[in-house]
């Protein structure tokens, strides 16, 4: 999994901050799934992670955008499960019948939710003119 920084570009439209979380499987030739979080989903997720870490459980966000072939629908999952006695922590993201499961330490799950956090306020940002980029609440005069 990687959790970056991304702009959204469409023409006619000024460019935005987002965030991209990006799931992979290590198999050669093997699709990967782009999870585009505006940066208050990110947050969003930031919250579901600690929760999930303090209370157990399951938390999802859904999230639907228009593609080329209609309604796209991804659901992004934060939970903590127990197996043979132990316990751990998985991020899981499902568009149509393709899932891509990635397990963590509590460390790293804690960690995902601390960059989710401070990406969340880097990435709040449109660009207005050429290269000028202001946050929501920042005027424009």
């Amino acid at each position: 999994m990687e959790i970056g920084p991304y702009e959204k570009r469409q023409e006619g439209r000024p460019c935005e901050g987002r965030i991209s979380l990006r799931f992979f499987t290590m198999e050669s030739g093997s699709q990967h799934i782009r999870f585009v979080a505006h940066p208050g989903e990110g947050y969003a997720l930031f919250r579901m992670i600690n929760k999930v870490f303090q209370e157990g459980s399951k938390e999802t966000l859904t999230h639907k955008f228009e593609g080329s072939n209609g309604e796209v629908v991804t659901k992004l999952s934060v939970e903590k499960y127990e197996r043979n006695g132990k316990a751990g922590y998985a991020f899981t993201v499902l568009r149509g019948n393709e899932s891509i499961n990635v397990a963590t330490s509590a460390c790293d799950f804690l960690y995902a939710g601390e960059f989710l956090r401070h990406l969340s306020l880097r990435e709040a940002w449109v660009e207005h003119t050429a290269g000028e980029r202001q946050t929501p609440r920042q005027s424009g005069d």
